[in-house]
């Protein structure tokens, strides 16, 4: 009598050995991630010493409840007949490190005729012409403008602050800012004698006297120490002006009516002191 056995393959092995074989492989990695999960815990729940500290400790506060004392010099940029040069002084108070609130003074010094006014003198003649809109050398100078004083006030924020060298060896603290608020310039005539202008039709008149409007711009610092610095400010005031004193909307008299909104460009330069003498140091 012939006897057979029965062959199992391996894959037909129960499948319950293999569990206990995966179970011992993960507790290993169980063990190891538990290890490294408890100390982050902890360290997640412990606050850090940084946390409520500022960006930056031991900040020197140059500007800080702190008066501003400037003067100096200055010039118009764009003026058509004639560049007014300036002495100028400024006064302000720096509510914070970044916001403060500034007034300043310009009073005319010189009124240098610029290249533009000689050429147009020089194309007029010297006797009335048959053009009623054309005047003469004399009376075309007689009404151009000049300016005697800029004046206004300015709220300054300081956005950009911080500190430069130069070769490596001077080093000096720095802040750019940006200013708006109310300007007023005081202007007249080259010659005295000519006309107001208003509602009355002429060939020229003068524009004269204090004209309100927006003065904003760009400055910045640079310290030399904690106590003086230099100041320079880039300004336009935004003013209703006829530099001309000439007809410029076309219906051939000078008068009130041509008036326009014009830009005064300017640039000033100032020694600044700050008082008091020394500054804050933040925590």
């Amino acid at each position: 009598m012939k006897l057979s056995v029965a062959w199992r393959s391996t894959k037909d092995i129960s499948m319950t050995t293999r569990p206990s074989s995966i179970r011992r492989r993960l507790t290993p990695l169980l063990i190891a991630l538990a290890m490294t999960a408890v100390p982050l815990a902890a360290q997640a729940q412990r606050k850090s010493p940084l946390a409520d500290a500022p960006a930056i400790r031991k900040r020197l506060e140059l500007r800080s409840t702190r008066l501003e004392l400037g003067a100096g010099l200055g010039s118009t940029l764009n003026q058509d007949f004639y560049h007014t040069v300036f002495a100028n002084i400024k006064l302000g108070f720096h509510i914070t490190d970044w916001l403060s609130l500034a007034g300043f003074a310009d009073f005319a010094v010189a009124n240098v005729g610029t290249g533009f006014r000689d050429r147009v003198l020089e194309t007029l003649g010297s006797t009335p012409a048959t053009i009623m809109r054309e005047p003469t050398s004399a009376e075309a100078m007689s009404s151009m403008s000049k300016i005697n004083q800029m004046l206004g006030l300015q709220l300054e924020f300081t956005p950009f602050t911080g500190k430069y060298s130069m070769f490596g060896k001077l080093f000096a603290h720095y802040d750019f800012y940006g200013f708006v608020g109310p300007g007023f310039l005081n202007v007249a005539p080259a010659d005295p004698n000519v006309q107001a202008c208003d509602d009355t039709q002429r060939r020229s008149c003068a524009v004269s006297g204090i004209k309100p409007g927006v003065n904003f711009g760009l400055g910045m610092h640079t310290f030399f120490n904690q106590w003086l610095g230099l100041n320079v400010e880039l300004r336009d005031i935004l003013a209703q002006l006829n530099p001309s004193g000439r007809d410029t909307n076309g219906d051939t008299f000078a008068t009130s009516a041509d008036l326009t909104w014009s830009h005064t460009f300017s640039v000033l330069a100032s020694l600044v002191v700050y008082l008091p003498a020394t500054a804050d140091i933040s925590q």
